[in-house]
């Protein structure tokens, strides 16, 4: 009976010894109603098992966590007004404005948001800075905060994935599942319509129409993806991005896509820019903007109306409805069902 009682007991310490060395290998388990998640800049986050109160960093992680679970935002990156209020539901409407944690005007107002008392904060789009340095910003934020951060990378390569991970965290799949499918079928219609001609554009974001959006980077994703060559380059652009007019009539582009309505009014109107050809030829388009801008600013996954906006623009023979497309796009990820007319007027088509 000793010997079976002695056997026992070395039996239970190599176990316990055993879960100790798991425990340091994988970090410590969690807490019983938690979880452990993995995120972008490879940190392990411990966060409740089941999320409902969530805070976003900024503007990005505010469209793609309304689109997922609307009703889980403790609090918006800026508060809405004039037609945003047409498509955010009405519950929205008094929730506080945090700012944003990053960007040119960073200005995350982190009192209001430990008021709001959210179980998560997330962050979403591109790395910010090196992996290092945007995971010790994060750790600093959550420390002051006293709430879990994550950063989830998204941009319009990996949206279906982002949705799909997104609801599993936030309890959310069957309405990921439709997201992720809905622009999984756009871009195989796009990509169907598209010629073996690729279209020329500048896309300009300032009232004198010569601040450019440069190639081959985030703001320009959604016009790259949708077939298009933007022609301003960083070697062509002054460090703030500006190009003189010369430039631009070297360039001379198909299209011309303005951000700001003096801009787009300045292009059109200004005898300075009558002889390229987008001018001439009438092809110069201001960007819808409502709620968010379809190509950019911010670069959410907005810019999925803003890929059929363009598709509609460059592949006219493909037929895409983008008054149609506009009002499913707008019922499928605000839950907005907005008129013809509504979509018309967001289009600037009347």
């Amino acid at each position: 009976m000793k010997k079976v009682f002695m056997l026992l007991i070395v039996v239970l310490l190599s176990s316990a010894l055993f879960a100790a060395a798991v425990t340091e290998v994988s970090g410590s388990a969690p807490e019983q109603g938690t979880q452990i998640f993995v995120d972008d800049l490879g940190r392990e986050v411990e966060l409740p098992a089941n999320i409902t109160r969530i805070a976003p960093s900024g503007s990005n992680a505010q469209v793609i966590v309304f689109q997922i679970a609307p009703e889980k935002l403790v609090g918006l990156a800026s508060k809405l007004s004039g037609d945003e209020l047409t498509v955010y539901p009405s519950y929205t409407h008094d929730l506080p404005a945090f700012g944003t944690l990053y960007g040119k005007k960073a200005n995350l107002n982190k009192e209001t948001l430990i008021l709001a008392d959210p179980e998560l904060v997330i962050d979403v789009g591109d790395i910010k800075g090196s992996v290092q340095e945007m995971a010790s910003d994060l750790d600093k934020v959550s420390a002051d905060v006293g709430v879990p951060v994550i950063f989830i990378e998204a941009n319009m390569d990996n949206y279906p994935s982002v949705f799909r991970r997104l609801g599993k965290l936030l309890g959310e799949e069957e309405r990921a599942e439709k997201l992720a499918s809905y622009y999984e079928d756009a871009l195989t219609v796009i990509e169907g319509a598209k010629t073996d001609h690729k279209p020329t554009v500048y896309i300009t974001s300032s009232s004198d129409g010569l601040e450019a959006i440069l190639a081959q980077k985030s703001h320009a994703q959604c016009a790259e993806k949708a077939g298009a060559e933007v022609v301003v380059t960083s070697s062509l652009a002054q460090s703030n991005g500006n190009i003189s007019l010369e430039t631009l009539y070297q360039l001379d582009p198909e299209y011309i896509f303005a951000y700001s309505e003096a801009g787009y009014n300045t292009i059109r109107t200004s005898s300075d820019w009558a002889t390229l050809k987008a001018v001439s030829s009438g092809k110069v388009y201001l960007v819808p903007s409502m709620p968010h801008g379809f190509i950019d600013s911010p670069v959410c996954s907005n810019r999925i109306i803003g890929l059929w906006y363009l598709a509609s623009i460059f592949y006219p023979q493909a037929g895409i409805d983008i008054v149609a497309r506009t009002r499913e796009f707008y019922s499928l990820f605000y839950g907005a069902d907005i008129s013809e007319q509504q979509a018309r007027q967001i289009l600037h088509l009347n």
